[in-house]
């Protein structure tokens, strides 16, 4: 129940952020993440370490499907985000299954306390990635910030509404 109602609040959150802050939105989610399993490795035997670990794991999990399918069609462009989303999907699917064969082999031989050391190298590659991945996986104008500064109106992984101003549209005027 913590997990899945953080796990909400960190949707909503990277809905609030992911115009502006995409990277850096992504790398607090993930930076995140391992200070929760440093937590969880170190003091998961403590219930209120283990309760706000989970919560803050949710929070910041809960998000980053979100972020990273931005960045991939920022980064692949409109002709290619069918692709590119489709191969998220592959690798997610992938990831999935090997996480669970690769956690349920360590649960069996080192026990629940091993997971946390397990998961963490992986989440420090992924955050050394989108580190280093700031020229061409996040410029700093995106591919729709493009469209709107040469006047090709907003793009779809934009939005339409307009960031400033009232951004309701305008009511019709009443038939007489």
């Amino acid at each position: 129940m913590v997990f899945g109602v953080a796990t909400v609040a960190g949707i909503w959150t990277v809905g609030a952020l992911i115009d502006a802050h995409l990277r850096r939105t992504l790398l607090c989610a993930l930076a995140l993440i391992g200070a929760t399993l440093l937590a969880l490795g170190r003091y998961a035997d403590r219930p209120a370490v283990l309760l706000i670990s989970v919560a803050l794991w949710g929070a910041a999990f809960g998000g980053a499907p979100t972020l990273i399918q931005t960045a991939l069609v920022d980064a692949s462009g409109p002709a290619d985000a069918d692709v590119a989303t489709s191969l998220q999907t592959t690798v997610y699917n992938a990831g999935i299954a090997g996480g669970s064969l690769t956690g349920g082999l360590v649960l069996d031989g080192a026990g629940a306390g091993a997971l946390p050391w397990t998961a963490l190298p992986l989440v420090a590659a992924a955050l050394t990635v989108v580190a280093l991945g700031r020229r061409r996986g996040f410029p700093a104008l995106r591919p729709s910030d493009d469209a709107r500064s040469s006047g090709q109106g907003p793009s779809p992984a934009r939005g339409c509404t307009p960031r400033s101003g009232n951004s309701r549209s305008p009511r019709p005027p009443p038939v007489s």
